[in-house]
């Protein structure tokens, strides 16, 4: 039987997550369509950006969710490392507020594409963290596909970014070239996550 107190522990901790990554969508929005200029500061980069944040966004913060649920509140395993919790957390406010920090580059390609493989890394490594220190961290546990997704994709970016001369700071604002490939390549990193982690997400 799971504890009022450590179920209200989990909930404050959900809360808190949920208001930074409400605050990261806030701010995307903001950074795309600047109230001072209006819609002509959209541009087809800037949409392709936002499009490659959204299509990011929603799956971590699904799949965070749903983490916290069900390894702190749905199953009452003693597998579960002391302190795990406060750890877990930290590692997923990190997480949240480096989508914040994305939010502000839609109007920056080749910015956005290095802090989107430090958002990925960072999934890393929570995903080992919660392999060795969290109930829900089976053989074959959505956790460890996850780890295991982006820790690909991260090596297939980097590799990308660095044949094409793309580093941080460089590249020209709003430069198309380099937002479609971000684009493609985060819808791809999504699609491959909710088809093997479906069952996960969407629990029968």
């Amino acid at each position: 039987m799971i504890s009022k107190k450590k179920e209200n522990a989990v909930r404050s901790l959900v809360s808190l997550y949920t208001v930074v990554i409400g605050v990261a969508l806030s701010v995307s929005v903001v950074t795309l369509v600047d109230p001072r200029v209006g819609l002509s500061a959209v541009t087809a980069g800037s949409m392709l950006l936002f499009g490659a944040f959204v299509a990011t966004l929603l799956p971590f913060y699904h799949g965070a969710l749903r983490h916290l649920d069900d390894a702190y509140l749905e199953n009452e395993s003693t597998q579960i490392r002391d302190g795990a919790l406060i750890v877990d957390f930290l590692l997923l406010f990190f997480h949240a507020m480096a989508f914040v920090v994305l939010a502000l580059l839609l109007h920056r390609p080749s910015d956005f594409a290095w802090v989107l493989i430090t958002v990925l890394t960072i999934d890393v490594l929570w995903a080992i963290f919660t392999y060795f220190a969290s109930s829900s961290a089976a053989p074959g546990g959505a956790e460890g596909k996850w780890g295991f997704i982006n820790l690909m994709f991260v090596g297939v970016a980097v590799i990308y970014l660095m044949n094409q001369g793309i580093y941080f700071g460089t590249g020209r604002p709003d430069d198309a070239k380099i937002a479609v490939p971000i684009f493609v390549f985060a819808v791809i990193r999504t699609v491959v996550d909710y088809v093997w982690c479906r069952k996960f997400y969407f629990p029968p």
